[in-house]
């Protein structure tokens, strides 16, 4: 009886630790769908090394949104931003990088312990869980970093422009949305 009892608790435990995992993971899953997916090697090698410049079209050598290079040329002059508008966005994404360069390496640091636990077996479960929690907290304050910075960049922008981002917006999603 006493051996049902604690095969019975054990069961329990066994099954809320699969929960907890689960959840824990369809979280990460969904903080990293909401974030913006070029995270890491994207600013840092402008889309190199990462499937999302590979096959956004971009050509070598090219910067994201670090204010140099194609992509803002073109964004910039696609929206028709004055000096004063391009100056200010730039100085907007320099004020922003330390803190996303900050959370970007505290994100490889996790991954890196993430892979180690899972070569070496995940025999410590309190440990995977931190890490999962530490994951999670770290995705939540990356994307809320680049939403702030992306809402101070909208508010150099005046309404017409505002207009224009959502209505490129909308035709990426379209057109991507068909693509799979």
């Amino acid at each position: 009886m006493r051996g049902d009892i604690l095969n019975n608790i054990q069961e329990d435990l066994a099954m809320k630790t699969i929960t907890m995992v689960t959840l824990i993971s369809g979280l990460l899953a969904s903080s990293l769908a909401l974030a913006d997916p070029h995270t890491d090697n994207y600013l840092k090698e402008g889309g190199r090394g990462c499937h999302h410049g590979a096959r956004s079209g971009k050509m070598e050598g090219t910067k994201g949104m670090e204010g140099k290079g194609p992509y803002w040329e073109k964004m910039a002059d696609r929206l028709k931003l004055t000096t004063e508008q391009r100056t200010l966005v730039k100085a907007t994404v320099e004020n922003a990088k330390p803190r996303l360069a900050d959370l970007r390496e505290k994100m490889r640091t996790n991954r890196e312990a993430l892979r180690e636990l899972r070569q070496v077996g995940i025999g410590d479960e309190s440990r995977l869980q931190a890490l999962a929690r530490e994951r999670g907290n770290l995705v939540a304050d990356l994307t809320i970093q680049r939403t702030q910075m992306r809402d101070d960049i909208r508010q150099i922008l005046t309404d017409i422009q505002r207009e224009q981002i959502k209505q490129m917006r909308e035709e990426y999603r379209h057109e991507h949305r068909h693509k799979a």
